[in-house]
């Protein structure tokens, strides 16, 4: 069941990314972590800026990239005690930090997407659970 809940908060972020007009890091989606989503941020934007400007600004702590991704990407956990709630107001800072930044990004489409997902596959999680 703690796999089960890991893929699908997984899920409903690598959705956001999707409606943000920007992809993961992995590969394909055979590379996809359930635990932890890095985004690649657009050409000319820094993804530690966004992830500087969360803690600052919005108290939320987000990771940054390193080594050869260092400033390409910023990164999303999905993994612990999270709900779809708690995840969705992740989501929430990260576009929030977009806009604030000057990014291409649409306040709400992200958390749209996302809570698009989460609320029409919660059924399936309780009875997974069950």
């Amino acid at each position: 069941n703690v796999y089960a809940r890991h893929h699908r908060l997984a899920e409903g972020v690598r959705r956001a990314v999707a409606a943000w007009g920007m992809k993961p890091c992995a590969a394909s989606p055979d590379l996809y972590s359930d635990t932890i989503t890095a985004v690649v941020v657009p050409d000319g934007r820094n993804g530690t800026d966004l992830v500087k400007l969360a803690a600052e600004k919005y108290g939320v702590a987000f990771g940054v990239g390193l080594g050869e991704v260092a400033g390409k990407v910023f990164r999303i956990g999905h993994l612990g005690m999270l709900s779809d709630v708690l995840v969705l107001t992740g989501l929430a800072t990260a576009e929030m930090c977009m806009a604030d930044l000057g990014w291409p990004v649409k306040l709400g489409s992200g958390v749209a997407a996302a809570q698009e997902y989460y609320r029409t596959t919660a059924g399936e999680a309780a009875r997974a659970a069950a």
